[in-house]
This record gives C-alpha cells, sequence and structure tokens, in this order.
C-alpha cells in the first residue's frame, strides 16, 4: 500500500505480500478492504506513537527540551516520510477518498497535536502570554507534515533539517526568560 496506494492494492496484492494462504485467511482477519485500511493508519500512528511522541512524555526534561528531542526525532527517521508516521502520500489518499479514513486520519492527527500540546501547556508558565498552545501544536504538526512533503518532492529528505531548526526557533520564539535568581543564589536560567 505505501508503494502502489490504497486504490491501487488489491486484496491479491496483500495477500502475496503478506504470505497469507488465499483470501480465506485474508477475510478471517478483515472483513474487507477498507477494514485493512482503517487497521493500517491505526498501525502507522501507533508505531509512530511508540517511538516519537514517547519523547513528549519523559518527566525528567524540561518540556521545550522534549519538543525540541521530539521535532529533532522525527526529522531524524530514514528517509522521506518517516515509517511509521500518520504522514505521507498513502494517509492523504485515503482520506481524500474515503469519508471515514478522512475522519481517522483527522482524528490521528488531532491525537498527536493535543499530545504536543500537553507538553506546550506544561511548559505555560514559561511561554509568552500570547502562546496559543492548540494553535502552536497544530502549527508544529502541520509543518512538520509539510516538511516531510517537501523532502519527498525534491527528493531530499535532508532538506527538512533546515525546516526544523526554522521550527524549533519558532517555537522558541514563545519562550520567555525566567525571573532572574536573588544575588548570590544561582544563576536565572534562560532559553536558548
Amino acid at each position: 500500500m505505501r508503494r502502489q496506494g490504497f486504490s491501487d492494492t488489491s486484496i491479491d496484492d496483500v495477500i502475496r505480500e503478506s504470505g497469507l494462504c488465499g483470501k480465506g485467511h485474508f477475510y478471517h482477519y478483515f472483513k474487507s478492504k477498507e477494514e485493512l485500511g482503517y487497521a493500517v493508519l491505526k498501525l502507522q500512528f501507533e508505531s509512530f506513537a511508540e517511538r516519537g511522541l514517547v519523547a513528549l512524555r519523559e518527566p525528567t526534561i524540561e518540556p521545550i527540551e522534549r519538543l525540541t528531542r521530539f521535532i529533532d526525532a522525527v526529522i531524524s527517521a530514514k528517509g522521506g516520510c518517516p515509517a511509521g508516521t500518520p504522514c505521507g502520500a498513502l494517509a492523504t489518499e485515503m482520506a481524500s477518498n474515503h469519508e471515514g479514513f478522512r475522519q481517522l486520519v483527522d482524528a490521528l492527527f488531532q491525537r498527536w497535536a493535543d499530545q504536543i500540546e500537553a507538553v506546550l501547556w506544561e511548559a505555560r508558565p514559561r511561554l509568552s502570554e500570547d502562546a496559543d498552545t492548540a494553535r502552536l501544536a497544530r502549527f508544529i504538526v502541520a509543518t512538520l507534515e509539510g516538511a516531510w512533503f517537501m523532502s519527498r518532492v525534491k527528493g531530499d529528505p535532508a532538506s527538512v533539517e533546515g525546516i526544523a531548526t526554522e521550527l524549533k526557533r519558532s517555537v522558541r520564539s514563545y519562550a520567555r526568560e525566567r525571573e532572574p535568581v536573588a544575588a548570590g543564589s544561582g544563576v536565572g536560567l534562560v532559553i536558548q
């Protein structure tokens, strides 16, 4: 499906590539090709959540640093659209051609944005008052997705790195300095 797209992949293709014994074996697991499509989308997101979003949940690291590490992890994934992310031509094709898939892809992207927003909300005391965490989370998701789309179009996965640098700079532009610590009690922390 990733290679040919959802529409151009037949059940026979799935059976052949997966090594199933026949259509009966396929239908033992899935009632239809559409049910398989839902499973593929969910698996992509869950796989991504296990590998990528876990960086957002590390409580011993400052929230902005967690977000920076998350962006770096997404960008450092190998080739084009990182395997297992909810991005790419397959999700776009599926969402464009089937209302149920569109709703699922939308829900998966919202879940991704919600997790990023939770980190931003945690960082709220260190963000400027005009920082809208929900809008910023959607911006981060859209920027990362757009960056991977552009890298596929250009055929240059490395082009994503410059976009990631600007994205991190944009996120950090919402950070404000902490109040300096009183003289003699240490050094104030500034987010770089």
